[in-house]
């Protein structure tokens, strides 16, 4: 039986998940992370995308993405298929990296693209990765979370404006309270 097609059409945001073989590690160390956010930010700069928010867990992958001219199974087909054969050729293993296919969830609106970016942010601390999120290296939270220049934020990975226009300033201090806000179980 063939698998399903994915939806896609320009514009449309998605929650990602992917994890590790049998809920295998996927990050061992520091260089493994850094591997994965680079080859984010390449394929960044190939395909046109945007990154709202991305949680990594040394089991789990978080993203939460928008594309724009480029299939999103396009730029995730080259995404995983990268960091699969970097992590297989470091560690000298064979085989697969990834459990099955990532998820992919359309985003209905934009409460739904809000409350998909906490449940990303807020993934370390419900892991137990340690209990200060400007502490944890490999989510998007300590870029929201740390202030902001007045003019639109730039980064080379993620884009920030379309979650920190709707705050007012100081947007980080706001931001946070709307992060530890109590979360709607029913989206997620």
């Amino acid at each position: 039986m063939p698998r399903q097609q994915r939806i896609w059409f320009p514009g449309i945001s998605y929650r990602i998940e992917a994890q590790g073989i049998r809920n295998s590690r996927l990050f061992y160390d520091e260089k493994d992370y850094s591997h994965y956010t680079y080859l984010l930010t390449k394929l960044k700069s190939d395909y046109d995308f945007d990154l709202h928010a991305y949680s990594l867990l040394p089991n789990k992958i978080h993203l939460l993405i928008e594309t724009f001219h480029t299939n999103l199974s396009t730029v995730m087909h080259r995404l995983q298929t990268s960091y699969a054969m970097y992590f297989n050729r470091r560690h000298q293993l064979r085989g697969h990296v990834f459990q099955g296919r990532y998820l992919s969830e359309p985003l209905k609106d934009e409460t739904h693209f809000f409350e998909t970016s906490q449940f990303i942010h807020l993934t370390p601390l419900r892991e137990d990765l340690g209990n200060d999120l400007l502490a944890y290296r490999w989510s998007s939270a300590r870029e929201y979370l740390s202030p902001q220049p007045a003019e639109e934020p730039l980064h080379p990975l993620l884009t920030l404006d379309r979650t920190l226009r709707l705050f007012p300033s100081p947007k980080h201090q706001y931001f946070e309270e709307f992060l530890f806000q109590p979360m709607n179980s029913e989206i997620l």
